[in-house]
């Protein structure tokens, strides 16, 4: 992992005008199961939630779409039933880069490192520096992870984005997630 000189995937002029910061969630289901109203997510499983997925798609009160997870488990089963559904879909992926880049600073900004797969500790240099970041090609990898914690701190929440969902987006973290970063795993 190293720096170097910043990689732009393909965006569409639709996609360059919009601003894709992730600030507030609407949870559409929980560990698979629909959830009948924002009211219930708060009530029976806000603090239960360690994983959300972000979806790249707003509700009207502009609340990121979402599915949250309970545990690193119950995500780790999920990726592998949609990583089936998605190869018997036959869905065609765009071809790309092998990495997903991790940035300083808002919208691509600054100095950034890159992550191919599997997961990391992220050295000092960059424990709590990430602020925006733009997933590897669907075809390189599924999604990208990141952690609040390292593994040694136990993972604490997490937040999950689908290449397939996001490749050629850049994602802003919002204030509760900029900076707070300290491992990243790519599967």
């Amino acid at each position: 992992m190293g720096l170097a000189p910043g990689q732009t995937g393909i965006v569409s002029a639709a996609d360059a005008d919009k601003e894709y910061t992730i600030e507030s969630f609407h949870y559409l289901a929980v560990d698979g199961k629909d959830v009948g109203s924002q009211a219930e997510v708060n009530d029976k499983s806000k603090n239960a939630i360690k994983v959300t997925m972000v979806l790249p798609k707003q509700n009207s009160e502009g609340d990121w779409l979402a599915y949250g997870f309970t545990s690193r488990k119950t995500i780790q089963a999920f990726i592998e039933k949609d990583k089936l559904r998605l190869q018997n879909e036959g869905k065609l992926m765009g071809s790309g880069t092998c990495c997903t880049d991790f940035y300083e600073y808002k919208n691509k900004g600054g100095q950034y490192i890159y992550w191919r797969d599997g997961f990391t500790n992220l050295p000092s240099s960059w424990n709590d520096r990430i602020s925006s970041l733009s997933t590897a090609s669907p075809n390189s990898s599924y999604s990208t992870t990141l952690w609040e914690h390292t593994s040694y701190q136990g993972y604490g929440r997490g937040v999950f984005f689908r290449h397939s969902d996001w490749w050629g987006i850049t994602a802003n973290l919002a204030s509760d997630w900029n900076n707070e970063t300290s491992a990243i795993e790519i599967n």
